[in-house]
């Protein structure tokens, strides 16, 4: 995971999402028997687990099927590393990400790497947009899900906002009808106004997730490259913090479904 370009890590933002979120209403952890099979959508490896590492672990606990679409090649948390080149960044990530969806009771043939460029994934506007929209579309035809996790539309990383476009366009044409739910990450911490979601957008509610919150927190861990000072020689790496890691590691996740 990469601090949003154009923020210094874990400085916060103008708006605080706190109340907004933690004053939602609970969920019972067993309504997600009616998720059925899932799609989770992360922008960058350790994503997965940060916003929806328990309702992974749930929906496996109902041995019901889940897939991880991982978006970028993850390389940009420590660009100046010299110890650990890009192509090694990578594979340290993806090798990760895999031991996280072990935690979680997720196979490895279940995570498919599109590794799209770190704080580079098409937006709209992009001349590549269409062509991975349309890689998504044909990865959601194959897997069939019956309900897709996005980051939330305005979650304020540029990649976060770019998976989210490419899975509304994919979700258009693959022409599914799918549950659609999507989760904070970076909001939690650097939301300026306009970022929060508004009354009219959706519902704004949280699942109860305390009896899969030990393999959560063992699938965060998983992500050490990203946890602790493994990649140690670039002073401007990327590492989540204590303060951060607090959002996440909690007896609920949070959730947007849209009206």
């Amino acid at each position: 995971m990469l601090a949003p370009k154009n923020h210094p890590p874990m400085i916060s933002g103008s708006v605080q999402p706190n109340k907004l979120f933690t004053e939602s209403p609970v969920r019972p952890s067993d309504s997600i028997a009616q998720w059925g099979s899932t799609v989770v959508v992360a922008p960058h490896a350790d994503d997965e687990s940060l916003g929806c590492g328990g309702a992974i672990a749930a929906l496996r606990l109902y041995n019901l099927p889940v897939h991880v679409l991982f978006v970028s090649d993850g390389t940009m948390s420590h660009p100046r590393s010299k110890k650990y080149p890009a192509d090694t960044r990578r594979a340290i990530r993806e090798q990760e990400a895999l031991q996280a969806l072990n935690h979680l009771g997720v196979h490895a043939d279940c995570a498919t790497f599109l590794r799209l460029p770190d704080t580079k994934v098409p937006r709209r506007n992009d001349e590549e947009f269409i062509n991975e929209a349309s890689r998504i579309s044909d990865y959601l035809n194959t897997i069939q899900p019956q309900t897709i996790l996005v980051p939330w539309r305005r979650d304020p990383h540029c990649d976060h906002r770019a998976a989210w476009e490419l899975c509304d366009q994919a979700v258009q044409t693959s022409q599914l009808n799918i549950q659609w739910r999507e989760y904070p990450i970076w909001v939690w911490e650097l939301a300026k106004t306009g970022d929060l979601p508004h009354p009219e957008e959706g519902t704004i509610w949280q699942l109860d997730i305390q009896a899969t919150l030990a393999q959560k927190t063992a699938a965060i861990a998983a992500h050490i490259s990203q946890t602790t000072r493994l990649i140690d020689d670039d002073p401007e790496g990327f590492i989540l913090t204590p303060t951060v890691l607090a959002h996440f590691i909690q007896p609920y996740e949070v959730y947007i479904e849209p009206n």
